[in-house]
C-alpha cells in the first residue's frame, strides 16, 4: 500500500501547490478589497489566520512530494545494489552486507510524520480563527503562539526527511560505485574479495549532525519554546522581548537554512559518487578490455557556485538572527518590518545553489546512461572471448546542454518572486510607515506574504519535477546495471563449466 502512496509523488506535488495558489488567490482579493474589510471584519480576523497557515501547509505537501520522489529514487538504487548482489553471488562472489545507518528507514517516517505535524497545525487554525471571531484575546493569541510553531515542527520533519533521504542515496550509491567495478574486476581475473568500504568514508559525519542541528532548531521553536512562551502568557498575560513571536520565528528560519545548507552537501556527494562511478567504471572497461578509454570532461563550473550560494545563505541568515533579529527583540524599531521577508533572501539563496547541484546531477545521470551500455559489452566480450570492442561514447562538447534548465529557469522565476517579497515590496511598506501612510502600508503587506508563499512553491515545484526527472534515469540504471552484471556472470559460468 505505501509503494503506491509513494509513487503518487507528482499528484501530492501538484495538490500543495494548488493550495498555495488558491492562497495566492484569496490574498489577491485580499488585496483589491481592502476600502471594505477593516480588522475587527469576520472576513479579514479568518482570511488573516488561513493565509498565516494553509500557504504553508501546501508547501509542506510540496515538501512531502519530494520526499516522496526520493524514496522512490532510493528504492531503486537499493533495488540495483540487490539484483547485482543475486548475480554475484550465483558466482560465488558474496560479500558481506553493509549495515544501514539509523536514517535510511527511518527517513519515510520522518516525512509521514511531518505532513501529520502540518495537519495538526491546520486543525489548530480553526480554533484560532473561532477564537479571533469570537474577540477572545486570551485564546487567539495562546492559537497564535502555538500554530506556527507545530507547522515547523512538520517542517522540520519533513526538509530532515528529505535530506536523510539524500543521505540514503549517497550511502548505497557509495556502495555500488566502489563495488561494482571490483566484483567485476573479480569476476573477470578471479581475484580475491575486497573488503566493503569503510561506512565512515561513504558518508561524512558533519553532514549528518549539521542535518539533525537543523532538524533540532527548527523543532524547537515547538518543543519547548513555544511550549514556554504559551505558559508564560497564560501566568502574566505578558510577552517579554525574549519570547517576542518574530524572533522565535526567525529561530525557525535558522533551523530551515542549516538544513538546506545541509541539503546542498548531500546532493555534491551525490554528485561525487556519480564521477566516481563513470571514472571508476571506466578504468575497470579499459583495464578488462584493453582499450584506451577517454578521461572524463572537466567537472562543470556551475558545481562550484553550489558552495557560494549555499554558504552565502546560511551566512545571511545568522547575520539576520544573531544582529537583526536579537537587536530588534530589545530594541523595537520600525526596521522589524524587514526582518520577516528579508529572510527570504536567504531561502532564495540557498534554492539556487540546489538547483545548480540538481542540474548537475541530471547530466552526470545522463552521461552515466551514455557509458554503461557498451562497458557491460565489452566486458561480457571479453569474457566471451570475442575480440570486437564498442567504442567509449563521445562527450558533448558542453554537457550543461544534457540538462533541464528550463526547470532551473521556472525555479529561478520562483526566487525572482520570493525576492519580490523584500525587494521593493518590504521596502515599499517600510516606506509608507515612516511616511505614516497607513492606509499604503497594509495594502502593501497583505501581498508580501502571497508573493513569497508563491515564489517558494514555484521552486519547490521546479525541484519535485527535477527529482521525477531523476526517478526515470535511475529506474533506467537499475535496468541496465542488473542486466549487464547478470550478463556477466551468466557468460562467466558458461565459460568455466
Amino acid at each position: 500500500m505505501m509503494n503506491k502512496i509513494y509513487s503518487k509523488y507528482k499528484e501530492i506535488l501538484y495538490f500543495g501547490f494548488s493550495l498555495v495558489i488558491i492562497s495566492l488567490g484569496l490574498g489577491i482579493w485580499r488585496f483589491f478589497n481592502q476600502m471594505y474589510i477593516t480588522s475587527d471584519n469576520v472576513v479579514e480576523i479568518v482570511l488573516r489566520r488561513f493565509l498565516e497557515i494553509i500557504p504553508l501547509l501546501g508547501l509542506g505537501f510540496l515538501k512531502l512530494g519530494i520526499g516522496f520522489a526520493i524514496v522512490i529514487i532510493v528504492r531503486n538504487i537499493v533495488a540495483t545494489g540487490e539484483n547485482a548482489t543475486k548475480s554475484f553471488n550465483k558466482a560465488g562472489l558474496e560479500l558481506k552486507k553493509q549495515k544501514m545507518p539509523f536514517f535510511s528507514k527511518a527517513f519515510p517516517w520522518f516525512l509521514i510524520s511531518g505532513i501529520v505535524a502540518e495537519l495538526i497545525a491546520s486543525i489548530v487554525m480553526i480554533f484560532w480563527i473561532n477564537a479571533g471571531i469570537k474577540g477572545d484575546v486570551f485564546a487567539d493569541h495562546i492559537y497564535e503562539i502555538i500554530t506556527v510553531p507545530i507547522e515547523a515542527l512538520g517542517v522540520a520533519l519533513l526538509i530532515g526527511g528529505i535530506a536523510f533521504g539524500l543521505a540514503t542515496i549517497v550511502m548505497n550509491l557509495g556502495i555500488q560505485v566502489n563495488e561494482l567495478p571490483r566484483r567485476l574486476k573479480i569476476l573477470v581475473k578471479g581475484e580475491k574479495s575486497p573488503e566493503l568500504l569503510d561506512k565512515r568514508k561513504l558518508i561524512p559525519k558533519w553532514t549528518i549532525m549539521l542535518t539533525l542541528t537543523g532538524m533540532i532548531v527548527t523543532g524547537s521553536s515547538f518543543i519547548p519554546i513555544a511550549i514556554v512562551r504559551a505558559i508564560h502568557y497564560s501566568v502574566t498575560g505578558l510577552t517579554p522581548a525574549s519570547l517576542n513571536g518574530l524572533f522565535w520565528d526567525t529561530w525557525i528560519f535558522v533551523g530551515i537554512a542549516i538544513l538546506l545548507f545541509s541539503i546542498s552537501y548531500w546532493l555534491l556527494r551525490i554528485i561525487k559518487w556519480l564521477r566516481n562511478q563513470r571514472s571508476l567504471i571506466g578504468e575497470t572497461v579499459g583495464e578488462l578490455a584493453e582499450i584506451e578509454t577517454r578521461p572524463l570532461e572537466q567537472p562543470l563550473k556551475i558545481t562550484t557556485a553550489v558552495h557560494s550560494f549555499a554558504t552565502a545563505g546560511l551566512t545571511w541568515m545568522f547575520i539576520f538572527f544573531f544582529v537583526i533579529a536579537i537587536y530588534n527583540a530589545f530594541n523595537p524599531s520600525p526596521l522589524q518590518m524587514l526582518i520577516k521577508p528579508g529572510r527570504a533572501i536567504s531561502l532564495a539563496l540557498l534554492f539556487i545553489g540546489i538547483g545548480l547541484a540538481l542540474l548537475t546531477i541530471v547530466v552526470n545521470l545522463k552521461l552515466t546512461a551514455f557509458m554503461l551500455p557498451g562497458s557491460f559489452t565489452n566486458i561480457v566480450n571479453v569474457i566471451k572471448g570475442d575480440k570486437k570492442r564498442e567504442e567509449p561514447p563521445k562527450v558533448p562538447d558542453k554537457p550543461i546542454k544534457l540538462s533541464p534548465l528550463k526547470l532551473f529557469f521556472g525555479l529561478i522565476s520562483g526566487v525572482f518572486l520570493v525576492i519580490l517579497g523584500t525587494l521593493p515590496l518590504a521596502v515599499l511598506r517600510l516606506s509608507y510607515k515612516l511616511q505614516g501612510m497607513e492606509n499604503q502600508q497594509w495594502i502593501t503587506e497583505h501581498l508580501i506574504g502571497p508573493v513569497v508563499s508563491t515564489g517558494v512553491a514555484f521552486i519547490f515545484l521546479m525541484i519535485g519535477l527535477f527529482f521525477s526527472t531523476i526517478v526515470g534515469f535511475v529506474k533506467a540504471r537499475k535496468s541496465i546495471i542488473s542486466e549487464g552484471v547478470e550478463s556477466c556472470v551468466y557468460y562467466t559460468l558458461e565459460k568455466n563449466s
